[in-house]
């Protein structure tokens, strides 16, 4: 379905298909199926994309007994949430090119809507339909998936780089974060409103916050977010 209904993504949901990729594919590509999700990732880490994800997805809609604390009462979680599936069978257990590939798509999913990677955010499709406790089952530790996703988001090898140097002066007090243009990385200070402060290039592609995916780096390689300086989008001149 084209659109969110006027939501965006605050949470990602782990499924498990219960078959193979192929199958899968086919299931999702047949018109009576009606089902679908945004992901599904193969054993061999294969990644096959089925829905866009500023569009709806029809993986989690039915809700029972839900435990997710972030339900939103008579909403469709469809809405808001973006849905990942995986080869293979309940309570088999992952390989590691799964877990790498999945962690891969939840980090940069986190960054491109500013969701946090923790259990409220990341969360099995149990946790919203009970009536499918094997979904994704005890073959997936969702903690460790977590773990990894959150190393990914603190790589800086995952953000392009553009070298420029220049001065921003800060609009409200600004968290500094060490070594990474995301909300996940520790706070190596905080510059109060009003502070100029120097930097030498900016990311583009660092977690978006409020719809802005601008970060600068300054000459410690310590990353601040741009929407809180007064060039919330960095000048290519």
């Amino acid at each position: 379905m084209q659109g969110r209904q006027g939501y965006q993504p605050l949470a990602v949901v782990i499924h498990i298909m219960q078959g193979t990729l192929a199958d899968t594919d086919s299931w999702f590509n047949t018109a009576q199926s009606q089902v679908s999700a945004h992901y599904g990732v193969g054993n061999d880490g294969s990644v096959h994309q089925y829905v866009g994800e500023g569009d709806t997805a029809w993986h989690a809609g039915r809700v029972n007994a839900p435990t997710w604390a972030l339900l939103k009462p008579g909403v469709n979680p469809n809405w808001y949430t973006i849905g990942i599936e995986h080869e293979g069978q309940s309570g088999v257990a992952w390989t590691d090119d799964m877990y790498s590939a999945s962690a891969g798509l939840v980090a940069a999913a986190a960054n491109r809507w500013g969701i946090a990677l923790d259990r409220q955010h990341v969360i099995g499709h149990h946790e919203i339909y009970s009536l499918k406790p094997f979904c994704p089952g005890d073959g997936v530790d969702v903690d460790h998936l977590i773990m990894l996703a959150q190393r990914g988001v603190q790589s800086i090898a995952s953000y392009a780089f553009v070298p420029r140097p220049g001065t921003v002066h800060t609009i409200s007090a600004l968290n500094i974060r060490r070594a990474a243009p995301t909300t996940a990385a520790t706070i190596v200070r905080t510059a109060d409103s009003g502070t100029d402060l120097a930097f030498g290039g900016w990311t583009s592609n660092g977690q978006s916050v409020h719809g802005n995916a601008h970060w600068y780096r300054d000459a410690d390689g310590n990353f601040f977010w741009a929407g809180a300086t007064d060039s919330p989008t960095p000048s290519p001149g």
